[in-house]
C-alpha cells in the first residue's frame, strides 16, 4: 500500500509508457547508488583516505579554479596522499615530493589515465600505454641524450635562443618587466629547435605555439568537468561552449605545423642531414623497413603526435 501510495503522490501511472520509463530509470539511479556503496565498502576502505565527494559529480563542485591550493588545504586532514573522486573518475593525489618520487619510479605507475589526452589525438604518446608507450618513450630518451641536449649543434641553437631572450630584457632599460611571456616564448623556441633543427624567426608561428601550450595547460586537467564527463568537451566545440571551440583550432594548427615540417624533412636538401628530432625519426623508419622488421609501433602519424605531446 505504502508503494501505490508513493506512486499515487507522484502522479505516476506505471500502466503508461511515460510512467514505467520514469520508474525504470528511477530503478536504474537507485541500483547504481547500491553498487556504488557496497563498493565503497569492499573497496574503498583500502584505498588512501580522501573526501567523500556527492554522488556522480565526486568532489568536482568544491574545487575553485585552482585546485591544487585546495588539494594543499586536504593535506593537512588526509595526509600527502589523497584519493578523491572527479565525476565518476577515481583519482590518487599526490601532495608530498618524496610521495610523488616513490610513486612514479614504480613500473605500475607507468601508465596514464585514460580519455584525459584524447582532445589532442588518440595517437598520442601522452595518451598511450603498454608497449607502444615503452618502446616510444625509450626511443624519445636514447634520441635526445644523442642529438646532445646541450652539446654540439643544439647547444649553439640555444645559445642563439639566450641571446635573444637577453636582448629582449635589455630593451626595457633596467625598468620592471612581466618576463613570463618572454621566458615562455624562448622554452618553445629552444625545445621547437630539437624537433625541426632551426630556430623559428616567423612570429607568428611562435604565437601560436605560445598559445598552444597555454591553451593544453589551461584546458587538460583530471579536475576539469570536461575531462570526467564523456562526450561533455566535444560538445563544447561543436557549441562553441567556454572557448573550447579555439582550444580545438590551436591544436589542430599545431598538428598542421608539424606535419609541415615533417614533409619539408622529407623532400627538402637542405634539410636532410639536419640533427634534429624529425630526421632521426623518419631514419629509424627507413632503417626498420630496410630491414622488413614490422615487430614495432614506429609510423609518421605517430611521430606527428610525439612532437605535439613534446
Amino acid at each position: 500500500m505504502k508503494f501505490e501510495a508513493i506512486l499515487k503522490s507522484l502522479n505516476l501511472d506505471l500502466s503508461s509508457a511515460t510512467g514505467g520509463l520514469v520508474f525504470l530509470i528511477a530503478s536504474c539511479f537507485l541500483v547504481k547508488i547500491i553498487q556504488d556503496g557496497i563498493k565503497w565498502i569492499l573497496i574503498g576502505r583500502k584505498r588512501p583516505p580522501g573526501p567523500t565527494g556527492l554522488p556522480i559529480v565526486g568532489y568536482l563542485p568544491f574545487l575553485g579554479k585552482e585546485p591544487y591550493k585546495d588539494f594543499l588545504k586536504l593535506r593537512e586532514k588526509y595526509g600527502n596522499v589523497i584519493g578523491v573522486y572527479f565525476g565518476r573518475k577515481y583519482t590518487v593525489v599526490l601532495n608530498e615530493y618524496n610521495a610523488v618520487k616513490q610513486v612514479l619510479s614504480h613500473p605500475a605507475a607507468l601508465d596514464r589515465a585514460p580519455g584525459i589526452f584524447d582532445h589532442l589525438d588518440p595517437h598520442g604518446i601522452m595518451n598511450v600505454n603498454g608497449e607502444v608507450w615503452k618502446e616510444q618513450r625509450k626511443y624519445c630518451m636514447n634520441t635526445s641524450q644523442e642529438l646532445g641536449l646541450g652539446r654540439g649543434h643544439w647547444e649553439d641553437l640555444i645559445m642563439d635562443e639566450i641571446s635573444s631572450f637577453i636582448g629582449k630584457i635589455q630593451e626595457h632599460k633596467g625598468k620592471p618587466v612581466d618576463i613570463s611571456n618572454y621566458l615562455l616564448s624562448s622554452l618553445i623556441s629552444n625545445i621547437i629547435t630539437l624537433l625541426i633543427g632551426r630556430r623559428l624567426n616567423d612570429p607568428l608561428k611562435i604565437e601560436m605555439l605560445v598559445n598552444y601550450t597555454n591553451t593544453v595547460l589551461e584546458y587538460t586537467g583530471i579536475s576539469l568537468v570536461t575531462s570526467t564527463v564523456p562526450g561533455l568537451r566535444k560538445f563544447c566545440e561543436v557549441f562553441k561552449i567556454g572557448g573550447y571551440d579555439k582550444a580545438a583550432k590551436l591544436n589542430r594548427n599545431f598538428a598542421s605545423f608539424i606535419k609541415e615540417e615533417i614533409n619539408r624533412h622529407k623532400t627538402s636538401p637542405e634539410f636532410k642531414d639536419v640533427q634534429d628530432f624529425i630526421n632521426a625519426y623518419l631514419n629509424k623508419m627507413a632503417e626498420l623497413s630496410k630491414s622488413k622488421n614490422t615487430n614495432h609501433f614506429f609510423s609518421e602519424q605517430l611521430m606527428t603526435f610525439l612532437s605535439t605531446d613534446t
